[in-house]
């Protein structure tokens, strides 16, 4: 028994020294393959080596087994192919000189990767006999041979800062990524091979990664209108592309059961009392920008107003981003921010009609404006001002020159007040009140289009505090055509009586597409149907001309009919009939008909040729 327990020890001691046995705890786990990378991959990541990048595209589950199936997309960079294959755990994929192995699957929280190793068949380092301090480097590793001891080579490996030192005997060693193996070892040098993974080098690529770095808005109260600015950032490094940002809540409900997030609704008029906390004031929830390059921020604004219904308190709001990288592997991250809301009481008084009669106005005319302001706010408000004013109100503070000579006057309004009263007066307007008032105005003679008035509200909440606030609305001026058709010049042509009919435009507008058609009762006109003017501008006229086919007519004044039809500037067809009067002088008779003449003529010249040939002959 003695002997057996001396030669187990003895054999342990001479394990080491045996050829073809390694010392190293490690192995490459694929024979023919030599370990190239293995962590941890998530959803879009991506691993570039050699000619190669590996995207983890998704995590396909199936109906019945709750181990999802991971697909992969395989980029081969060297002939610009793509290759896609899904993975089980355990499984794995072969493709030219490299190996991809799904080692095991980590389903955390929020998170779901996968471990994944990859290999590459071996490439040949070193093959031979070197002498101590000697190194041998491929790629980001280096190898050096410092010595030996007791039948041992003494090695050291860098890579990247790390530093690790190690005893090898005779025999094949995995060591980190390489395969060392040792033939023989003097005092002088070391017989050995070094073997190294063909793509020992790979780079992690994120893909691209969409952040919010910041969110700000300013106080907010109960019923309030505010904007938030919100501040993303692509920290990934790909591009992210068709980013779209989302604002979602929660309904305020008193309930066991989580409430459902909902895409904030969309408002257009200041008043919102859903039991949600938060609405789109007249933009919509959600923005979109196309392309966000690495290291690229960009600030969105969203206009949003708080229910008047809810109490004060803190209020979630989600910001949900939505994107694909270069990959076209789709991403979502969510990020949630408490708005508190406090509740002031103090009026606010607005225009919530401004509506002018008639409309649109005249060019050159009066016109009625009706006004109605409203006190939203949750307090009374005393002394209201309501100041229309044509120009633009000045700023609170001013400037002046010394040199004034160089300043050029104000423009004359178009607009102006009648009897130079253009402010309502109100004593008090309770919360929620609203009252109504008018003014006169008058308008220039100016062309068509919209002209401002800036309206300017001064009022006083029950302890004396000023508020003011402005707004500007528009007058809408447009003038019309005014057609007017006129008789003009009387003269004969060719035996014919002929006559023009003048289309004059005295309005503020150019008509448009003029046509004129005639009739009479006693004359015969021509040509018949309607006759095309064209456009007829303001202050201008166009005519027609006309043919009377009567043969004979006598002096006086011949009635006809004319019918005038045009098209307005807002594209509305006008037509009117106008009685005019042809009126023909005594002076002017019908010519005869000149055909007898040439006739006559031409018979005289022949008899005379004929009768002097006759009396030469």
């Amino acid at each position: 028994m003695r002997r057996v327990v001396v030669f187990a020890i003895v054999l342990i001691l001479l394990l080491p020294l045996l050829p073809g046995v390694s010392c190293s705890s490690s192995s490459s786990g694929e024979p023919g393959y030599l370990e190239v990378f293995s962590g941890y991959l998530g959803m879009g990541r991506s691993i570039s080596f050699g000619n190669y990048t590996l995207t983890l595209v998704d995590f396909l589950y199936g109906v019945s087994s709750s181990n999802p199936i991971v697909l992969f997309k395989l980029r081969d960079n060297s002939n610009f192919s793509v290759v896609t294959f899904s993975l089980q755990e355990g499984q794995s994929f072969t493709y030219g000189d490299i190996k991809i192995t799904l080692v095991y699957l980590k389903q955390p929280a929020k998170t779901r990767v996968a471990y994944v190793a990859i290999y590459s068949r071996p490439t040949t380092v070193f093959s031979g006999t070197t002498g101590y301090n000697s190194t041998f480097s491929y790629g980001p590793v280096s190898l050096s041979v410092l010595g030996q001891r007791d039948g041992k080579v003494f090695m050291r490996y860098y890579r990247d800062g790390f530093v690790d030192y190690a005893y090898f005997g005779p025999g094949p060693h995995y060591w980190h990524e390489v395969e060392v193996t040792v033939y023989n070892v003097t005092n002088e040098s070391v017989s050995l091979k070094i073997l190294a993974p063909k793509y020992i080098a790979y780079i992690p690529l994120n893909g691209a990664a969409v952040v919010v770095t910041n969110v700000s808005f300013p106080p907010v109260e109960v019923g309030g209108i505010f904007g938030v600015n919100i501040t993303i950032k692509n920290v990934g490094d790909q591009l992210a592309r068709f980013v779209k940002v989302s604002l979602y809540t929660q309904p305020v409900v008193q309930s066991s059961e989580k409430p459902q997030k909902t895409l904030l609704p969309t408002l257009t008029v200041p008043t919102f009392t859903q039991e949600i906390p938060f609405a789109a004031y007249r933009e919509g929830p959600v923005k979109y920008t196309d392309v966000l390059a690495p290291g690229q921020t960009r600030t969105l604004h969203f206009l949003l107003i708080a229910s008047k219904t809810v109490r004060p308190d803190v209020y979630p709001l989600y910001i949900k981003l939505q994107y694909t990288d270069e990959n076209g592997i789709a991403k979502e991250e969510e990020v949630e921010v408490g708005i508190p809301l406090s509740d002031v009481s103090r009026p606010k008084v607005e225009v919530v009609l401004f509506k002018s009669k008639p409309s649109p106005v005249s060019p050159s005319s009066n016109f009625t404006l009706s006004l109605a302001v409203s006190n939203v706010g949750n307090a009374p408000a005393y002394n209201v001002k309501v100041a229309v004013l044509p120009s633009k109100p000045q700023e609170e503070s001013q400037s002046y020159s010394l040199f004034p000579t160089g300043q050029t006057p104000p423009e004359e309004p178009s607009i102006y007040p009648i009897g130079r009263q253009s402010v309502l007066y109100f004593k008090e307007i309770p919360a929620n009140g609203t009252v109504k008032g008018n003014l006169s105005f008058a308008v220039k003679d100016v062309s068509n289009g919209i002209y401002p008035l800036y309206v300017v509200i001064t009022y006083y909440d029950e302890n004396g505090v000023e508020y003011k606030s402005q707004a500007t609305f528009g007058v809408h001026v447009e003038g019309f055509p005014k057609l007017k058709a006129y008789v003009g010049n009387v003269w004969m042509s060719d035996g014919r009586y002929n006559f023009e009919v003048d289309i004059a435009n005295d309005g503020k507008a150019p008509a448009r597409g003029v046509t004129v058609s005639i009739s009479s009762p006693t004359l015969r006109l021509f040509p018949l149907g309607e006759r095309y003017v064209g456009s007829v501008e303001p202050m201008d006229y166009d005519s027609v001309n006309f043919v009377i086919l009567n043969s004979t007519l006598k002096a006086g004044r011949y009635p006809v009919v004319v019918r005038v039809t045009y098209m307005t500037p807002n594209g509305r067809f006008v037509s009117f009939n106008e009685t005019l009067e042809v009126q023909i002088p005594a002076g002017i008779e019908p010519s005869k008909d000149r055909r007898y003449y040439y006739l006559g003529a031409a018979f005289a010249m022949l008899l005379i040729i004929l009768l002097w040939r006759r009396g030469r002959g």
